[in-house]
């Protein structure tokens, strides 16, 4: 062979390699349950908090933490994003109790002291026994379900089956299959991707009030991705996006206008 065919060769065996690489660490891509090594250390909060540990399907053992305010409006059931488990997301979710909300913070399987086999079919249904053991707490009508970036395939699919007072989507993204094409665009994603996370097919068949955020500087999840989700929502009675010029994927409650729009919404949806 001369040594074109061996460069020619050479890049074709790079390019399997880089595509048996992303076929089988997929999963550590997608989710990523440590920032650091944390072992039995204390969630740290401001608020009292009551523990959980629920029992899912296929030996799933699933870690939550009940945040509890006085004299809450409701519950806002919240499903974080992929990096870091509750002792990072407590304290994010914790913000959300100045609207007067206790909170239901899950972990996902493999995260913190949550275990089981991981697939989407158990991140589902894992998703509906929280929500089962809300609704051990608060009616529906006093139940928000809340998805951030990750956290937004399990409130999509969750709101399709359920009848909550709203949904709140924050960086949301049309299915999974866009981000990876994004991130990864010369792997053909859709015959390697395991998850696929489709909200685009889920979320339109709610019923609840719902409420999209997404900044249009988001490097993670594309703000294209977020608007094609609600614009598939076009016969939606009661969906509505708030756009923030300049907003990332993780600063959104940083602008005021963020703070104000679901203060907003919630007064209407979950009033006092």
């Amino acid at each position: 062979m001369n040594s074109v065919t061996y460069i020619v060769l050479g890049v074709v065996l790079l390019y399997l390699a880089l595509c048996a690489f992303y076929y089988f660490f997929q999963e550590r891509i997608i989710f990523v349950p440590w920032v650091k090594k944390r072992g039995n250390a204390p969630i740290l909060l401001g608020s009292e908090f009551t523990e959980y540990f629920l029992d899912g399907i296929e030996n799933g053992k699933i870690h939550a933490i009940h945040i509890k305010v006085r004299n809450p409006r409701g519950i806002i059931l919240y499903f974080h994003g992929n990096t870091g488990d509750i002792h990072r997301w407590g304290a994010i979710a914790e913000e959300l109790t100045s609207f007067g909300f206790d909170i239901f913070l899950p972990d996902y399987r493999g995260y913190g002291k949550s275990r089981g086999k991981r697939s989407e079919e158990t991140l589902y249904s894992d998703a509906m026994l929280c929500y089962k053991k809300v609704k051990e707490l608060y009616p529906d009508d006093k139940i928000c379900i809340y998805g951030r970036s990750l956290g937004t395939a399990m409130a999509s699919w969750l709101a399709a089956r359920t009848n909550p007072a709203a949904i709140v989507l924050e960086t949301p993204f049309n299915n999974l299959i866009e981000v990876a094409m994004h991130h990864s665009r010369i792997i053909p994603v859709k015959l390697f991707l395991r998850y696929t996370f489709r909200n685009d097919l889920h979320l339109t068949m709610a019923k609840s009030p719902i409420l999209i955020a997404h900044g249009t500087k988001d490097k993670i999840v594309q703000y294209q991705s977020g608007l094609r989700l609600y614009k598939s929502l076009k016969d939606h009675t009661e969906a509505e996006m708030l756009t923030i010029p300049g907003g990332g994927h993780g600063n959104l409650n940083g602008f005021p206008v963020f703070r104000e729009t679901l203060a907003r919404f919630f007064n209407k949806h979950i009033p006092r």
